[in-house]
């Protein structure tokens, strides 16, 4: 198994990320890689989270609020995170990875 499939991407390999590993079941296109769990902080003064990236907000958080995240999208832009649906549930959102650093 590769070294990405085993969550050990290091902090430069997560910079340049550029292919998936996992499909969300509402959009297939979407390529998610796992990531091993970290937190970040929202540096904007707000942060949308969303279902899919660029899709529905599921909740907007505000600077400074930290978040753990587990995967990152094939293209390096969105990170993944677990999040209570308003709707009833956990589920995966993503948020814009620009709009964070890492802690």
């Amino acid at each position: 198994m590769s070294d990405m499939m085993e969550n050990k991407l290091n902090a430069e390999e997560l910079d340049t990320v550029s292919g998936g590993a996992y499909q969300a079941y509402d959009r297939p296109e979407l390529e998610v890689i796992s990531i091993t769990p970290y937190w970040v902080r929202v540096t904007s003064s707000s942060l949308n989270c969303r279902y899919t990236p660029n899709g529905p907000i599921i909740k907007t958080y505000e600077h400074g609020h930290k978040l753990k995240v587990d995967g990152i999208t094939g293209d390096g832009q969105w990170y993944r995170l677990l999040v209570n649906d308003p709707r009833g549930g956990t589920i995966y959102g993503f948020i814009f990875k620009e709009y964070t650093e890492r802690i």
